[in-house]
């Protein structure tokens, strides 16, 4: 069910003029059953096929910036395992913050290709470029001693093991410990001491590699499957209705799965977490719940998982040109919750700024006022979207935030 919060006036006056725009109304566009249960959500003249085809391209066009930063991180990242010099492997960590830079982006963007099997035109992409929070340090060590990253196996190992998140690891974390138990084979037989320093850091710069090529070749398929020339996913987005997508309600419903990201992900398990205010953290900070433990990119990451969310929500192109949800929201009488929308994105934006440590470790520990003032921001946008954003536009909340009231 979605879970409403009190209202202003204004809002009870969108939602009735909303309701009264739909299927059995004289003015209603269709009857055809939306996500939620109920009709084809009315815009008058606008073009919601034009929307929905600017979500794709946007997509699209986030995907292939990504392809890009992902074969110049492979280079690099080849060229660090050559050379093993620090200037390469600093070479392939700069490579690589801007690879994770674009996909931060794109992880509001988890709809058709990249969303889970199940989902409409989900294809599983995301996970094996970056399964975040599924990280398995433990596992990456032990495939670090038997060498996985360098046998065919390596493509079809836990995703936990391959991508960005595991990139990070061996290329940013220098020291020589591991995180397996004791009674692990690694340190019960003791082959991982026997590797020596020299030796781990070198096979962490060819795992780098193997992850590099991996993600490199993902990124790819992510591509070729929303290109227009290949797997053409923009105009099976944009087509609705058709064999993905029952009603145009279910394509803008998948977009909107998408952007509760920064509810679930971005506000609860990359600010709420290490800061102690979820149950996950009993003794705040914890930072070892941090998302970037090793490259120190937290903040980064939920700056550009604004900038995704943003994209989507007025325009993708420069400064939000382009069609968004805010014009939908404009089409149907309720451009005062989009700028109020707007008005918490930038206090969003304003609060992330405002955190002055280096790392946002350093704010964690130095400023926990700071991280709570961007974590309230974050659940003041979430909250519109869960409640005001999803019943106007009659959309359905993922199962995941479902029963989160926060």
């Amino acid at each position: 069910m979605l879970h409403r919060r009190t209202a202003s006036l204004l809002f009870v006056a969108v939602v009735l003029v909303s309701c009264s725009r739909r299927s059995g109304d004289p003015g209603s566009s269709g009857g055809t059953a939306g996500s939620s249960g109920g009709a084809e959500l009315d815009a008058g003249s606008f073009d919601k096929a034009s929307l929905l085809r600017a979500f794709g391209e946007c997509a699209l066009g986030t995907a292939r910036e990504f392809q890009t930063a992902a074969a110049a991180f492979e280079a690099a990242a080849k060229a660090a395992e050559a050379s093993g010099t620090p200037e390469t492997r600093d070479a392939a960590r700069a490579a690589w913050q801007k690879a994770i830079d674009v996909w931060q982006r794109a992880e509001m963007m988890q709809f058709g290709p990249a969303a889970m099997t199940g989902a409409p035109g989900g294809q599983d992409l995301r996970d094996p470029i970056y399964a975040w929070p599924l990280v398995g340090r433990c596992l990456i060590e032990s495939q670090l001693v038997v060498q996985t990253y360098d046998k065919p196996e390596f493509a079809t190992a836990l995703v936990s093991t391959r991508g960005l998140a595991a990139a990070e690891y061996v290329l940013f974390y220098a020291g020589s410990d591991n995180a397996c138990p004791a009674q692990s084979s690694i340190n019960s037989s003791g082959s991982w001491t026997a590797l020596g320093e020299a030796e781990l850091a070198k096979r962490k710069l060819a795992y780098a590699r193997a992850a590099a090529v991996d993600v490199a070749q993902r990124a790819q398929k992510l591509v070729d499957a929303w290109d227009p020339a290949k797997g053409n996913f923009v105009a099976e987005l944009a087509g609705a209705p058709n064999k993905t997508f029952s009603t145009q309600q279910i394509a803008f419903n998948a977009i909107s799965d998408g952007i509760f990201y920064l509810d679930d992900a971005t506000k609860t398990m990359k600010v709420g977490k290490p800061a102690g205010l979820t149950p996950d953290c009993a003794a705040a900070p914890c930072l070892d719940l941090v998302e970037s433990p090793y490259a120190k990119r937290s903040k980064e990451h939920v700056r550009n998982n604004l900038a995704g969310f943003e994209a989507i929500m007025r325009g993708c192109g420069e400064g939000g040109a382009g069609l968004g949800f805010d014009d939908l929201l404009v089409a149907i009488g309720a451009g005062p919750l989009a700028q109020k929308i707007e008005v918490a994105l930038a206090d969003s934006k304003n609060a992330l700024a405002a955190l002055a440590g280096a790392t946002f470790d350093d704010d964690l520990k130095t400023n926990p006022a700071g991280v709570l003032a961007l974590y309230e921001a974050l659940k003041n946008l979430s909250a519109l979207l869960k409640s005001e954003f999803a019943t106007v536009l009659d959309l359905e909340l993922p199962k995941r935030v479902e029963g989160d009231n926060d």
